[in-house]
């Protein structure tokens, strides 16, 4: 499998789905009951559904590369949405030499 580097094209699209994450998660807000054990029930449902589609994404999309040992890996999405991250890189644990550093991200061609 090959891997680039993020471009304009990569950003926009990730822009993109943020955008339509936030307007999944908003709309319902404004329709459904804002009281009552359903209306926040239900708007759960979605906030859990939607960040758990969004995180999904980005983690099959992405590999890492760890800045000691130039090895390549991918994480779990629970890993994706826990570590903290910049735009560019993700401070992560490498598998093969088990040093923490901040890992480049990457791209999947597909």
């Amino acid at each position: 499998m090959r891997y680039r580097t993020a471009t304009t094209k990569d950003w926009l699209k990730t822009g993109f789905y943020i955008l339509l994450y936030l307007k999944v998660i908003v709309i319902p807000m404004i329709f459904l009951p804002p009281f009552g054990p359903v209306g926040i029930a239900a708007w759960c449902l979605i906030l859990a559904g939607s960040t758990y589609w969004l995180v999904r994404w980005h983690a099959e999309n992405t590999v890492y590369r760890c800045l000691e040992c130039a090895h390549l890996f991918t994480i779990s999405p629970l890993t994706d949405l826990i570590t903290p991250h910049f735009p560019n890189q993700k401070y992560l644990e490498c598998p093969e030499c088990g040093r923490q550093s901040w890992a480049t991200i990457f791209i999947r061609c597909k």
